[in-house]
Parts: C-alpha cells; sequence; structure tokens
C-alpha cells in the first residue's frame, strides 16, 4: 500500500511540474515573439520612416540652395550652394538606395520606393538644366525651366514623398495594434493554461485523497 501511494503522489507532483514548465515554456516563447516583433519594428519600420524624412529634409535642402543659387550673379556666391547641392543629391541617393534594399515591406513599399526613384531622377535632370542656366547668368532661360519643369518635377516628388510617409506611418500603427493583439491573446493562453493548471492538480490531489480514504477504509 505504501508503494501505492508513494506511486500516487509522485504521479500527482509530476503532472503539477510538467503542467507548470508547459506554462513557463508558452510564457518564453510568447514573451520571445512579442520581443521579435518590437525589435522588427524598431529596427526595421522605425527605421524607414527615419529614412524617408532624412530625404525629404534633404530634398528641401535641395530646393532651397537651388533658388539661392539663382538669386547670385557672382560665380563665387553660387558655388557653396551648389556645393551643398551636390552633397544633399547623394545623401538623398544613398537613403533611397538603402531603403529600396533593405527596408521595403511589401509590393506597395515596392512601388512607392520606385515612385520616388523615378520622381527624383526626373527633378534632377530638370535641376541640372536650372543650374547650367544659373551658372551661365542666363536668367530667363532658367526661369523657363524652373517653370516648365523644376517646379512641377518638385511638386510631384513632395507629393509622392509625403504619400510614402503616410503609408508607412499607417504600417506602424498596424504593426503595433497586431503586436499588442497578439500580447493580449497571448496572456489569456498563459492565465487559461494556468487557471487548468490549478485545476488539474487540485483534481489530481482531491482523487488521490478520495483513493487514500478509500485504501484506509478497506483496511
Amino acid at each position: 500500500m505504501v508503494r501505492s501511494v508513494n506511486q500516487r503522489f509522485i504521479a500527482i507532483i509530476a503532472g503539477a511540474v510538467s503542467a507548470l514548465l508547459i506554462i513557463g515554456l508558452i510564457g518564453v516563447l510568447s514573451t520571445r515573439q512579442m520581443a521579435d516583433e518590437l525589435e522588427y519594428t524598431d529596427e526595421s519600420i522605425i527605421r524607414s520612416l527615419a529614412i524617408l524624412s532624412g530625404i525629404e529634409r534633404d530634398f528641401l535642402l535641395i530646393r532651397v540652395n537651388a533658388l539661392y543659387h539663382l538669386s547670385y550673379a557672382e560665380q563665387g556666391k553660387k558655388a557653396p550652394h551648389e556645393a551643398t547641392i551636390r552633397h544633399n543629391i547623394a545623401e538623398t541617393q544613398s537613403l533611397l538606395d538603402e531603403y529600396q534594399r533593405t527596408l521595403v515591406v511589401n509590393a506597395r513599399d515596392k512601388e512607392l520606393i520606385e515612385q520616388d526613384i523615378q520622381l527624383f531622377n526626373v527633378y534632377l535632370a530638370a535641376l541640372d538644366k536650372v543650374l547650367l542656366h544659373s551658372n551661365a547668368n542666363q536668367k530667363e532661360a532658367a526661369v523657363v525651366v524652373v517653370e516648365s519643369e523644376w517646379k512641377p518635377a518638385g511638386e510631384r516628388l513632395t507629393t509622392a514623398l509625403a504619400q510614402h510617409a503616410h503609408f508607412k506611418e499607417q504600417f506602424v500603427e498596424q504593426a503595433v495594434q497586431k503586436s499588442m493583439e497578439s500580447g493580449r491573446r497571448q496572456t489569456w493562453l498563459i492565465v487559461l493554461l494556468t487557471i487548468l493548471g490549478i485545476v488539474a492538480v487540485v483534481a489530481a490531489a482531491y482523487f488521490f485523497r478520495k483513493s487514500l480514504l478509500a485504501t484506509h477504509q478497506t483496511h
């Protein structure tokens, strides 16, 4: 009888430990999943928003310095602004390339970054004409290009960048919402499993006590 009681007692302990191990494992996996989702949101999506913001900033600096370039007649005053323009062009191209290579999240995002690159190249072609006329002090020719090509290209690119940023902001909100919903589901699952584990242990203890009393009554 002692052996039988010990076996039942060990079975209850083993069941309780198994339940706790299962609950703990699910908790660890859930926490890991949430951490991975948050890391993805932080490193990928937030980084892409920062890059889009950087592109918009550099593009604004290009436009402002191009206007200063046009406003001066002396080549010495034009040169610093043209140097700034070339620097920001390189920065923008680098950011666009990084985004396209590493930060595209879906087909729509791919379509938007390709549109950004295409419109930026159109803008650069118009800008080169403006700078060429500006360096030659051909104000009238420069104004014609500004009105017919440069300004429209800049407006289209500004609209495209704003559209892309809005898309990515919505994507971030959806990703955060999805992560929170996943966290809530995992929390409820852990709570449910904990309750089931407690019920199972209590039930096992009850039947163990019942069988123990029956054994004593038999003897």
